[in-house]
């Protein structure tokens, strides 16, 4: 789960399907907001969860703190915080990744987990209003592709083609009328 109001993966995807992306996802390289999601990936970055200062961003820019101090700073990466290499493509040396994994085991509190949870995310999920719990819209998603196929945006499918083509790979029928000249560069090979 991102600590960002969205995952860096929706600015590409954003990108590759020639949209802007909302408004209150992200700053440009002077730190004000920005719709252009390459300039949130070449220079920008994304808000907080809870968004800027005025939706109180600060307390998801907490979360991300301690997010990087138990997977970065505890397990002594060389980068960390603004020292981290811009993601692209061109970096100037391996970015030296952290992990942090925390298990829990609910046998070991108190009998019954299972059920409550069951009964929690149900009551969560009869609240009023559109609630959706964590994992509900990847679930119907998946649901869905189960039921009538995987779709994908014509620019994802584009750079598919022209990726298989510089690979030697051949492609599904669905792909013969895409014009693979046509796919974006990705975002991260820029500098």
């Amino acid at each position: 789960m991102a600590t960002t109001v969205v995952p860096v993966g929706k600015v590409e995807v954003m990108h590759r399907i020639g949209q802007r992306i909302p408004a209150g996802w992200a700053v440009d390289r002077s730190g004000r907001d920005t719709t252009d999601p390459a300039e949130v990936v070449q220079h920008g970055a994304l808000h907080p969860l809870g968004g800027g200062e005025e939706t109180a961003g600060y307390k998801g820019y907490g979360l991300g703190m301690l997010v990087e101090l138990l997977s970065a700073v505890l397990p002594g990466c060389a980068d960390v915080g603004p020292a981290v290499q811009p993601w692209t493509l061109s970096r100037e040396r391996p970015n030296g990744y952290g992990h942090c994994f925390v298990v829990l085991d609910p046998k070991r509190f108190t009998p019954g987990f299972g059920g409550r949870l069951r009964e929690y995310l149900a009551a969560m999920r009869c609240l009023p209003g559109a609630v959706r719990c964590p994992g509900d819209p990847e679930k119907a998603c998946e649901e869905e592709a189960r039921a009538r196929g995987v779709v994908l945006h014509e620019g994802t499918a584009t750079a598919l083609k022209a990726l298989a083509g510089r690979y030697g790979v051949e492609t599904p029928p669905e792909f013969a009328a895409l014009d693979a000249s046509r796919s974006k560069p990705s975002l991260y090979a820029q500098a």
